[in-house]
């Protein structure tokens, strides 16, 4: 059997294609992901195990196990069969006539093969004699031998061609050399030298964990430039690289979420600290492809840039690219304006795990930031504060996420819900910032929009979750109320669902709300997860209302002087707040106070 056939069949697609994509089987043989070659939210990419083929109906592009690592890594056909053979333990045929296929081939490899040999150089060199200086400073750094060798650090020496003689001597072209980016020709005269010089070295890898380029840094005040990083090479596009993506991938995919730090020694510290989802883009902005290799692994980041405002700057510049791929992004602000890798040197791992568990979602922590800038003791700063919130909120690309979270927030900032719904419904459908005009013609939240749209398209989400609608409404004197009792009750006592058996049984304010619904363009495409999700969001915002009535019952009580009354409430407000961490209801700064 021809060596590519046998490897074909030796592998799984869905194991080759899984190590990049996150997939869930649908069916027999089939399996979806999103498309890891073009941006999207529903997932339409498909691979197909008894065939072994993918194809995605989005971007159209598609072929067996040797066309996707191909297209993935950007890899020619024999270096995909070799990459596919060796990751699977199949022996490779030795070449005949020691050519590859062509010269874009022959360069690549070439260039890889430099990058190997300056990766063994500079370790030699950081173990060496003249590398003790280097070391020394590591171990101030907390840097021990045993990670030095599992990130591969390096030094470079100050000579200009120490790496230059070691390709020499390894019969690497001088054409070759100057396009791995390691060795540059000199502007004046002939000649060429090392482009690290003097330098502690960090080995950047690609996501299958070869070595790509190096970042190296400073050990001098004299020297320009902290990092030094490598130029964009036939093997390194800066764009497509992240930093310790290799290493940090299997407990990301695990844990269903990464850590986005700033900086190569940043990664290090955390990983020291016994956290090893730390990634970092390559001495440049976060950009949206590196945002999208990270999705095809997590659904979560948590961002922990530096604590001055650079880092702070940076950070948001890096959300926003997050959120426009659709990831659920959380923030953490260490504490004295410390870096990730200086907070657990000074306090440890244990205390830096702890803050990590805890660090707030995105837009809470950015709630809390706007409160600080608005008086929220007033209905007009409350809605000054939510639509200084309007613009993050719009990042996000799914539109069911957008009026959720809207009303979360509206909720949490103290604005009533539906009297934002309407302009937020319109702000998010065109993607533009609008002056805040409050309306009050359409008052249902969210959750009711996606029940009400359900239960009039769906007989199965009728059954299944119309009853508790319904307990819900009730208890909570929901807006929706009415309408939902007309659907059970046309359920219940007739055969067969009419539209007009509902509407019969309304009062014209009612008539006008159910109106709204069925003309609203928002009203179809709900499945009966989004309805599940809608209940359990009104059965938290039923408990948040609930919470803050006892809370200003107890205040009342304390002016009042009635302590037995006091203690009462305060007995049921505990009770509340069992309740709140078992349906996730409770606040975010009173879940992480009592975390």
């Amino acid at each position: 059997m021809e060596f590519a056939q046998h490897v074909k069949s030796s592998v799984n697609i869905v194991s080759v294609v899984g190590e990049s994509v996150r997939l869930k089987k649908r069916g027999a043989d089939n399996y979806v992901g999103l498309c890891p070659f073009h941006n999207e939210k529903t997932p339409s990419f498909n691979v197909n195990e008894r065939l072994q083929i993918y194809k995605c109906f989005g971007c159209g592009k598609g072929g067996d196990v040797f066309n996707f690592v191909m297209e993935m890594q950007g890899l020619s056909f024999p270096e995909a069969l070799e990459m596919i053979a060796e990751r699977h333990g199949i022996p490779v045929p030795a070449k005949r006539g020691g050519e590859p296929a062509d010269a874009e081939t022959k360069l690549r490899a070439a260039v890889y093969r430099i990058h190997e040999l300056a990766q063994d150089l500079f370790r030699k060199q950081l173990l060496g004699t003249p590398g003790a200086p280097v070391r020394a400073y590591l171990d101030k750094r907390g840097v021990a031998a045993e990670t030095q060798e599992r990130f591969g650090l390096g030094f470079s020496l100050d000579a200009g061609s120490s790496l230059l003689k070691v390709l020499d001597r390894e019969g690497m072209q001088r054409d070759q050399m100057e396009a791995s980016g390691l060795i540059l020709r000199r502007h004046e005269g002939d000649g060429y030298f090392d482009r690290f010089r003097g330098r502690l070295m960090f080995p950047i890898h690609n996501e299958r964990g070869k070595v790509v380029a190096f970042a190296g840094r400073a050990l001098r005040d004299d020297q320009q430039a902290k990092y030094l990083n490598s130029s964009e090479t036939v093997i390194y596009k800066k764009n497509s690289v992240l930093y310790n993506l290799h290493r940090a991938k299997e407990a990301v995919r695990r844990e269903n979420r990464a850590l986005l730090v700033e900086g190569y020694m940043d990664v290090i510290g955390v990983d020291r600290a016994g956290v090893s989802l730390a990634v970092a883009s390559c001495g440049t902005s976060l950009t949206a492809q590196q945002a999208r290799m990270i999705r095809r692994h997590a659904e979560t980041v948590i961002v922990n840039f530096d604590g001055d405002q650079a880092g702070q700057s940076a950070a948001e510049r890096s959300v926003e690219i997050l959120l426009e791929q659709d990831l659920r992004v959380r923030v953490l602000t260490l504490p004295e304006g410390l870096d990730p890798d200086e907070f657990c040197t000074r306090h440890g791992g244990d205390r830096y795990r702890e803050l990590l568990g805890r660090s707030p979602d995105y837009y809470f922590w950015l709630a809390e930031r706007v409160r600080e800038k608005h008086d929220t003791r007033t209905a007009e700063g409350r809605v000054a504060a939510f639509q200084e919130l309007v613009p993050a909120i719009n990042l996000l690309r799914d539109k069911i996420k957008r009026v959720s979270l809207a009303n979360e927030l509206a909720e949490h900032l103290g604005v009533e819900p539906g009297l934002v719904l309407e302009y937020f419904r319109r702000s998010a459908s065109e993607r533009r910032n609008e002056p805040l005009v409050i309306s009050t013609d359409d008052v249902l939240s969210p959750g009711e929009r996606v029940l009400l749209g359900l239960f009039l398209e769906s007989e199965a989400a009728r059954n299944e979750l119309l009853a508790d609608a319904v307990a819900l409404a009730r208890a909570d004197q929901l807006p929706s109320c009415p309408v939902l009792e007309a659907l059970d009750a046309v359920v219940r006592q007739e055969e067969g669902f009419r539209f007009a058996a509902v509407e019969g049984r309304l009062e014209a304010k009612d008539r006008e709300l159910l109106s709204r619904i069925v003309f609203s363009p928002d009203r179809y495409g709900w499945t009966i997860d989004d309805g599940r999700q809608a209940i359990e969001a009104l059965q938290r915002q039923g408990w948040q209302r609930h919470y803050r009535a006892v809370a200003r019952d107890i205040a009342g009580a304390e002016r009042e002087g009635n302590h037995a009354k006091a203690l009462e409430l305060l007995r049921k407000k505990k009770d509340l707040e069992a309740v709140g961490r078992r349906i996730g209801g409770l606040p975010q700064t009173l879940a992480v106070k009592n975390a």
